[in-house]
């Protein structure tokens, strides 16, 4: 919804402060692409006045719910009586899909689309895979628990989604990939709605297990806001030996008392990546997706900055997080979720 908001200020500026508004009667559409192995299936929730709209053909009626439904969004208008529109269509070839290495616990995630983000539902919890992955990427990522979203759906809309994901899985686990295009063309609506938002989402419903081959292991060991590290500039750093290891510990925890003690690298290294020094709380670093390959260890990172207006602890923090690697590397590589390099560093 982030971009719509943008839209809608930036219509309020161009129109020299005036706010435009939509003509009554109106509609939004919001259109949720569910691509499951053995069908597509398309729903859109309608919002706005009650009104008759033609699709193609045939009429829908939109007009206030009043049963309640599994499928019902609050706010939203019944179709023809029903709590949204759907159409089942046949299934289309997956362009993103998972493969899950249960001795590392990881997952091997490729892509021939681009994916705004993918989440892994074990039977019981969710957790997210990855952020923005860009066709053509191949990834080893790690869970982390986080609810189901999705970049353009309202909470209630992810809820309903979330449940029916939850009900047809019955138990199973489930990948599921937020497509950053639909597959099927766009309604032709008349009238047309007044905003029309569009998401898709690839269904997973089967778990190929592989051994991934030539990966190093690695784990988030901590991740925090109090880092010693006092320098503004990020700062990356992978610790191999022991002199390394006391070092990247005291960047990381040189101001507790007492301090952690630092381990032994014993076939391991560790990687650290600190933001920088920041003027208030709110800031953190997420760990989305991780690979080693060829001596390279590569991490993308999630930098999250509170926003405007947020209430914050008014003290200084430093954002950092350290990374446990099983295997030799003699690199490490931070990236942001669009590819470009945060920090690196050799081993030490």
């Amino acid at each position: 919804m982030k971009r719509w908001l943008w839209l809608f200020f930036g219509l309020f500026f161009l129109m020299g402060c005036e706010i435009v508004l939509p003509q009554h009667p109106y509609y939004n559409a919001h259109e949720i692409e569910l691509l499951f192995p053995e069908a597509s299936e398309r729903w859109v929730y309608f919002y706005g006045d009650p009104m008759v709209v033609e699709l193609e053909g045939q009429t829908l009626t939109l007009a206030p719910g009043k049963e309640p439904s599994p499928w019902a969004v609050p706010g939203a208008l019944w179709v023809n009586g029903m709590p949204l529109w759907r159409e089942v269509l046949p299934p289309v070839r997956p362009e993103v899909w998972a493969e899950y290495d249960p001795f590392a616990r990881a997952f091997k995630v490729y892509t021939r689309t681009d994916v705004r983000a993918s989440w892994y539902y074990d039977g019981a919890t969710w957790y997210r895979l990855t952020g923005p992955l860009a066709a053509g990427a191949e990834v080893v990522a790690r869970p982390e628990r986080r609810t189901f979203t999705g970049e353009k759906l309202t909470p209630d809309e992810a809820k309903v989604i979330r449940t029916e994901l939850e009900l047809r899985a019955k138990g199973r686990p489930l990948v599921v990939f937020e497509r950053e295009k639909p597959v099927h063309p766009p309604y032709r609506f008349s009238p047309a709605p007044w905003i029309y938002l569009r998401s898709s989402f690839r269904v997973q419903d089967e778990l190929p297990e592989v051994i991934i081959l030539n990966q190093a292991t690695w784990k988030v060991l901590d991740q925090g806001n109090y880092a010693a590290y006092r320098d503004k500039t990020p700062l990356a750093y992978l610790a191999c030996s022991e002199e390394g290891v006391r070092q990247l510990w005291q960047l990381a925890y040189g101001n507790r008392l007492p301090a952690p003690t630092p381990p032994s690298p014993d076939g391991r290294c560790y990687a650290g990546f600190f933001w920088g020094l920041k003027p208030t709380g709110g800031y953190r670093v997420e760990v989305v997706s991780g690979r080693v390959e060829g001596g390279v260890a590569e991490f993308v990172l999630n930098l999250v900055s509170p926003p405007p207006g947020a209430l914050t602890t008014q003290a200084l923090t430093s954002p950092f997080v350290l990374i446990e690697i099983r295997g030799e590397v003699s690199e490490v590589r931070f990236l942001d979720p669009e590819g470009r390099l945060l920090a690196r560093a050799l081993a030490r």
